[in-house]
């Protein structure tokens, strides 16, 4: 009995099944979803049970057929509620449904949520990518599905190469061709007139020709596919030439194909030719469709026939904006703005609003042609009064003004206007007229328009923020950024890379990765803009763990590695030192050009493998690129920064020789090179070459340069010369010539150099202040050591580092107040360095002071335990003391430490040659002598000038000898 029962039960349960599934499915037969989705309503919960995938696959598909998107969003949710699995072709299906009402994010939804896959869920989600515009994410989805073992079939091939067509990605897509010749569909039909749309829109009209004519069937689409490509990429003459083929075979031309091939007589100019295509169209009876009708207004318009193209708009059925729009193109082309007013109105009373496009026409040509603001305006308030709605026209008018306008006097007469006209100053309003203001650097009108606006929206503060990013004001563009978030406001990525290129812009490179970094740590997801803006930041950075995430990121990311993002990354690499990372980055690209080859030869030579860059530097030559003055400079750069300043200028004649002419960049870089060396003669022939070849000193980058050398070679006459003549000298200029007059000595004109160039308003900074101090130590000027050093802070905004706090301790040591040294180190917010304790060690010796000796050695030795130069200067003050144990202890300290005196070296120029002097040289005995004899001149010489020799430093010389 109850066996029956539970039988008798499940059949009920069968039966009610049956019966509202069959209900469910003729509803949807009769497309009556609401009374079906009402039935769904008010299924009881003992009765959900019984609904399964196949109950609710009709009424999906009646959806879809329909485009009822809000019945399906609503039955979707009744699936999700009653708790059923829905097997795949239920989930494909609301996939389509999803897609076709335009909801990529719930197509997404349905396709994460599958347990199970087949090729059609697939093809689905890469359609839904396409029909979005997102042609990157449906091209990695295929990748992603022939990673997990699925082949595409002819219906989902045509949507990969849409893909790859909306990418310009030429290079997948020849891949995607590859994989239809091993699939075996190059026979099909829609797949190769897809191919041919593919290779023409990437712009290779050969590929797609080839193809073409590989075809052994084609139909319409082919031909038209084909006669588009040449159309769109200029190629006339053979667009032509194809057409006459196609019409010879017997295709009879569609709608699509007349309207693809109507703009090359549009180009010609011809009106008897235009005549001539007309009648073909009329032929095959496609003059009053709106496509074809569009094209042949817009080629009469172009062939001075407007009166033909009137005629035909007069007789096009459903005319869409784009018709309209080329209809008043072609009046406002002819400056008969009367009638383009007139179908303005008659567009309205049509049921159509002008668009962006509409604007563009009209907009342009008033302004192209003289036409003040106030006119446009004027033509502005007639349409309103015709009923034209304003939020919607105001917003594409002065999108368009704000493109066109460079003219101050034109925005602020836009302004007033708006202010008179009770325009209602809104935040998109507001946007425009900042960028405006912004084009033309009136920063200040631009903030009067911002702050006027009460609610400001994201495109607002997005607008205020570019204003002063791109106009050299990254600091106030950031201050704007922080603003805006403490407000809520949360930026977008627009807002981040505006911030980022202010800063690139001004060569802040630390600050723009800074707020990169933070731009991604705050998961905002990055566009290839991003990219682009930070790249430039690439090149110039030296980090090599936060270089080698930039490139981790770039390829997480997907980003185009092109030759431009490789050198970028090459030349970081080589400022990181990583040069197996930068060599490997250079052989991995395929098509090496110039800029290429520079930067690895740069990362070469500048790390000092000068060998390697030279080898590459001809392999360069050898693989038929000519070298310029960049691949050159990168050489001539090299040989001199790692002091072989005679191959400097031997490749600087080569390069000369080759007929480059050397840059202001070449002799910049060779000019260092002499002042370390102190090769003058060297130095005095660039000097020659600046003055021949006409550079003078425009250049102030070579200016600074070429006294840096003067000074640091001991010619301060020419060094005051070139400074003196400069006509503007940056603070750059300032400071060479103040540290070079206090370095040898003259430390009044330092001073008076000092007030001169506060005077001339040259704001100083820490550099400067550095020789200033140097130069009150060397003269002894407590007092106005102490008065510029407090200035620092208290006036000019800088705060001290550590080589001011050591420019004052060797200023009040070498003075003697060792109690004043002391309570300054004491006081010191930063931790002295080893610079500020040798000078205190240098003044103890000065002074005899033994005990602040041994005191300052103390942490000389934490900070530099191999210097050796702090170990003679103690053991002579001990000598000098007469403590000879103590002598001994610091020999055998320097033992314990393993440290050993290096030799002192001096050299000089003579001639053309520099002759180096040390204890170990190995001079020929008559040159000894007559060394000594000079040697004993000199010092009798500076007897008779009244100096006295310095003869206590025997603790050196023994130290010397035992080390």
């Amino acid at each position: 009995m109850l066996l029956r029962r539970t039988f008798c039960s499940w059949g009920q349960q069968q039966q009610q099944q049956q019966s509202l599934a069959k209900k469910l499915w003729a509803l949807s037969v009769e497309g009556r979803l609401d009374e079906a989705i009402r039935i769904l309503r008010h299924t009881p919960d003992s009765a959900r049970q019984l609904l399964t995938s196949e109950t609710y696959l009709p009424l999906i598909r009646c959806c879809i057929k329909y485009k009822a998107f809000v019945q399906g969003r609503e039955i979707h949710k009744h699936i999700t509620e009653s708790g059923i699995i829905p097997d795949v072709v239920l989930q494909n299906n609301l996939m389509m449904l999803f897609s076709k009402c335009g909801n990529l994010e719930l197509t997404r939804q349905v396709f994460e949520g599958m347990a199970q896959r087949n090729l059609f869920s697939w093809t689905a989600m890469i359609g839904a990518y396409c029909n979005s515009g997102n042609s990157l994410k449906a091209f990695t989805s295929y990748e992603e599905m022939i990673l997990v073992g699925f082949r595409a079939d002819h219906f989902l091939y045509p949507l990969v190469l849409k893909s790859c067509s909306g990418m310009k990605a030429l290079g997948r897509g020849q891949r995607v061709h590859a994989d239809i010749i091993r699939s075996g569909f190059q026979w099909d039909l829609v797949v190769m007139n897809s191919l041919i749309d593919m290779y023409a829109k990437c712009g290779n009209v050969g590929d797609a020709k080839r193809t073409f004519d590989e075809m052994a069937v084609r139909d319409i689409f082919t031909w038209t596919s084909m006669l588009v490509g040449y159309t769109q990429m200029g190629h006339g003459l053979q667009a032509l030439e194809l057409f006459i083929e196609m019409m010879l075979s017997g295709i009879k031309p569609s709608s699509a194909t007349l309207a693809g091939i109507l703009p090359i007589f549009s180009d010609l100019g011809s009106l008897e030719l235009a005549k001539q295509i007309h009648g073909l169209v009329i032929v095959n009876g496609f003059e009053h469709e709106k496509f074809v009708g569009t094209a042949l207004i817009d080629m009469y318009a172009n062939c001075g026939g407007l009166g033909y193209g009137r005629l035909i708009f007069d007789r096009v059925k459903d005319k869409d904006v784009v018709c309209w729009n080329t209809m008043i193109k072609g009046y406002a082309q002819m400056d008969l703005f009367d009638e383009v007013l007139k179908f303005l109105r008659w567009m309205h009373k049509d049921g159509k609003n002008p668009n962006k496009t509409t604007w563009d026409c009209i907009i342009s040509l008033f302004l192209q042609r003289g036409r003040p603001v106030e006119v446009l305006f004027g033509l502005v308030n007639q349409l309103e009064q015709k009923g034209m709605r304003l939020s919607e026209m105001s917003l594409t008018l002065l999108d368009q003004i704000c493109e066109q306008v460079e003219d101050i006097k034109q925005i602020m007469e836009l302004h007033r206007h708006l202010s008179r006209s009770g325009y209602i100053l809104g935040s998109i309003v507001a946007s425009c007229l900042i960028r405006m203001y912004s084009k033309c650097g009136d920063l200040e009108a631009a903030q009067e328009v911002f702050d006027c606006i009460r609610v400001k929206e994201l495109d607002c503060w997005n607008s205020i923020i570019a204003c002063f990013a791109y106009n050299a004001y990254a600091n106030k563009a950031l201050e704007l950024f922080d603003s805006m978030r403490e407000t809520c406001m949360e930026p977008n990525v627009h807002s981040w890379n505006t911030v980022i290129a202010g800063f690139v812009d001004v060569g802040d490179f630390d600050t723009a990765l800074e707020i990169f970094t933070a731009m991604k740590w705050s998961n905002q997801k990055l566009n290839p803009t991003s990219f682009d803006i930070i790249l430039p930041v690439i090149g110039k950075f030296s980090c090599s763990v936060t270089g080698k995430q930039l490139h981790s990121m770039f390829l997480r990311n997907a980003c185009e590695m092109n030759r431009f993002v490789w050198t970028a990354f090459i030349n970081m690499y080589g400022n990181c030192r990583n040069l197996d990372y930068a060599i490997n980055l250079f052989e991995s690209i395929d098509d090496k050009d110039a800029v290429s080859w520079n930067a690895i030869i740069s990362a070469l030579a500048k790390n000092g493998y000068l060998d390697e860059a030279s080898r590459t530097f001809h392999e360069m030559k050898m693989a038929g690129m000519s070298a310029n003055i960049i691949t050159w400079t990168a050489m001539v750069s090299g040989y001199a920064q790692n002091g072989e300043v005679d191959e400097s200028f031997k490749h600087f004649r080569e390069l000369q020789l080759e007929g480059l002419k050397p840059n202001s960049i070449t002799i910049a870089s060779m000019l260092p090179a002499c002042a370390q060396s102190a090769t003058l003669s060297h130095g005095k022939s660039i000097h020659c070459y600046i003055i021949r070849s006409g550079l003078h000193y425009d250049d102030i980058f070579v200016a600074n340069a070429l006294i840096d050398m003067f000074v640091k070679c001991g010619c301060m006459e020419y060094a005051e010369q070139v400074f003196r003549i400069l006509p503007w000298k940056d603070v750059v200029s300032w400071n060479t010539m103040i540290q070079g007059f206090s370095v040898h000595g003259k430390a009044e004109s330092a001073l008076a150099l000092f007030s001169q160039m506060l005077k001339d308003r040259v704001d100083p900074d820490g550099v400067t202040f550095v020789g200033v101090l140097s130069a009150c130590s060397h003269a002894g000027l407590v007092e106005e050591g102490w008065k510029h050093f407090n200035s620092m802070d208290s006036i000019y905004g800088i705060v001290p580092s550590g080589k001011h706090y050591a420019c004052m301790v060797d200023l009040l040591g070498h003075k003697g107040h060792f109690e004043d040294v002391r309570n300054f180190i004491l006081q010191m917010p930063l931790q002295p360095t080893a610079s500020l304790w040798g000078a205190l060690l240098s003044a103890c010796k000065t002074h005899g002071n033994v005990e602040m000796a041994e005191y300052t050695m103390d942490h000389l030795i934490e900070l530099q335990p191999q210097n050796p130069g702090n170990y003679v200067v103690l053991s002579n003050i001990y000598a000098n003391s007469g403590r000879w144990n103590d002598v001994d202890h610091v020999k055998k300290l320097m033992v314990d430490h393993g440290v050993r005196k290096l030799p002192g070296c001096s050299w000089i120029e003579v001639g053309s040659s520099v002759r180096a002097f040390t204890v170990e040289n190995p001079w020929k005995e008559d040159m000894n002598l007559e060394i000594n004899k000079i040697l004993l001149d000199l010092a009798a010489a500076m007897i008779d000038e009244g100096y006295v020799p310095q003869t206590d430093t025997f603790g050196l010389l023994e130290v010397g000898n035992g080390a």
